[in-house]
């Protein structure tokens, strides 16, 4: 099995363990198997991966800078989140954003090239003490780590589950010095579907607020005003302050209705076609990427670095697509 179809199997397995109403099950599974098609159809095509223009010494930088930046919004809450979490919502959404933006990449990257120093950066996002940060890093790395040592004959089992091991020991340290026990994580996944089954009964089926939902996760970084997870809370009528996340679907189908099969079918292209990647750093936008998704069933694909990554993804592929058929031309 290739790693991207894991994108609507664990999609489909998350809102049938939910416990997800027959109708909502119903739209999930056409969403999850556009999913699957998308795959299927970006395999087929043919491109050329050239990379990004991109030298290395810069991918070193933006590592050490996303590090830098962790440090200094520490040093300038006067404290770690991780010990205490109440002053982790005074973190600078920007300077956040920044730090996901680069270390994922970067670090995936590196680890790719066989620099040890990449695991510090997942070691590193927790002490922000957000769970979701240290999940993608941890999957993006053991994805790389998966299909490179297994394409080079050398997978270990054991390296594997010491990375994924690391990680969800990381989760659980997170989320127990948040005050929280395992019975919360059983919650948030109830609750989170629950939120999906609303929003397909009362959601219009053309899509509610048309767009404006996804955008919010550019237009919120860049100007404030509402979150995506925010708008999800509003259409819910939850007026505590709280966001909300509503699975992978959730956002997508508030926006634009059944018609939001489309978008997973675009997303599995998406994914279709990247996988195919042979460049390192195409290739860590890959697993970023790819992790994004995987994390993203429950939370969604909603964040302006998240979509900035799958934006350079596309780019290296579309890059590589026109120099395949100018090759093809002469």
């Amino acid at each position: 099995m290739k790693l991207p179809a894991l994108v609507p199997i664990l999609f489909m397995a998350y809102v049938a363990i939910g416990l997800a109403e027959p109708k909502t099950l119903a739209v999930s599974l056409a969403f999850a198997l556009a999913i699957v098609l998308g795959i299927k159809r970006g395999e087929e095509l043919e491109w050329h991966d050239s990379g990004l223009k991109i030298r290395e010494e810069y991918i070193v930088y933006a590592f050490w800078l996303a590090l830098g930046i962790i440090v200094l919004q520490i040093l300038r809450l006067g404290g770690i989140p991780l010990l205490h979490p109440a002053i982790r919502t005074s973190l600078s959404p920007r300077l956040t954003a920044l730090t996901y933006f680069l270390g994922v990449p970067s670090s995936v990257y590196l680890f790719l090239r066989g620099k040890k120093y990449s695991l510090l950066y997942p070691i590193a996002v927790s002490l922000y003490a957000y769970r979701t940060p240290v999940l993608v890093s941890v999957i993006a790395i053991g994805s790389a780590y998966y299909e490179i040592s297994r394409k080079e004959g050398k997978f270990d089992v054991k390296k594997l589950a010491g990375i994924l091991g690391g990680g969800i020991v990381l989760f659980l340290l997170v989320t127990f010095l948040r005050g929280n026990g395992l019975s919360s994580l059983w919650v948030r996944f109830q609750s989170t579907v629950s939120a999906l089954d609303v929003i397909i009964w009362r959601g219009d089926w053309s899509g509610t607020y048309k767009g404006h939902l996804q955008w919010a996760g550019v237009a919120s970084y860049i100007w404030g005003g509402y979150s995506p997870r925010g708008l999800i809370a509003k259409f819910l009528y939850v007026h505590t302050g709280a966001t909300i996340t509503a699975t992978l679907l959730g956002g997508m189908y508030l926006d634009f209705g059944i018609f939001a099969i489309v978008e997973g079918f675009l997303l599995g292209f998406y994914y279709g076609l990247i996988s195919k990647a042979t460049h390192p750093l195409t290739r860590a936008l890959y697993y970023s990427t790819l992790a994004y998704g995987i994390v993203g069933v429950e939370t969604g694909i909603l964040d302006m670095p998240v979509y900035a990554l799958f934006l350079l993804g596309a780019y290296a592929v579309y890059s590589g697509w026109k120099v395949m058929r100018k090759r093809e031309a002469c």
